[in-house]
């Protein structure tokens, strides 16, 4: 019997570490990961992410219209570098086709802030998840005026 209870216990601690492992090698925006969408009068926009590894989400943006022709708006990388997470948009029109970074400056959940200052615009970049739906917006300054611009999507087949 004495044999059975150290086995037991020896069995659930090596579940205990296993477990604890693999908990903390999750990425922590994985909450991002899915097909969001927003339906309007001229056609869907999607966001979609998915994870690439533990430091790592890719997404990108794009725009259907007609249901039919496809337009890539943007891609997109959540990933960690030397301890920080930073949101890295590449637009094919913008910025010399060059990938921008933004640091986040603010994560808590499923919420978090990213900023460069230093951008035309957008200057901030901010995402929330609330159940089935992702709120996203983007602002800053343009043209010497203040701009935001919300992103409310749906889980893509809600």
């Amino acid at each position: 019997m004495k044999g059975l209870s150290i086995a037991f216990i020896m069995t659930a601690v090596t579940i205990f570490i296993a477990d604890n492992a693999k908990a903390q090698s999750k990425n922590p925006l994985e909450w991002m990961v899915g097909v969001w969408k927003i339906q309007s009068p001229s056609g869907i926009m999607l966001e979609e992410w998915k994870i690439t590894d533990d430091s790592t989400l890719t997404g990108r943006s794009i725009f259907v219209r007609n249901n039919a022709d496809t337009v890539v708006q943007e891609n997109i990388k959540l990933s960690k570098r030397n301890g920080e997470w930073y949101y890295i948009p590449t637009v094919a029109n913008q910025n010399d086709a060059q990938p921008v970074p933004f640091k986040i400056i603010f994560s808590k959940g499923m919420e978090f802030i990213a900023e460069n200052p230093a951008h035309d615009f957008p200057q901030r970049i901010a995402y929330r998840r609330v159940q089935s739906q992702l709120f996203a917006s983007i602002e800053g300054r343009k043209n010497g005026k203040f701009n935001k611009q919300n992103f409310d999507y749906l889980r893509s087949g809600e």
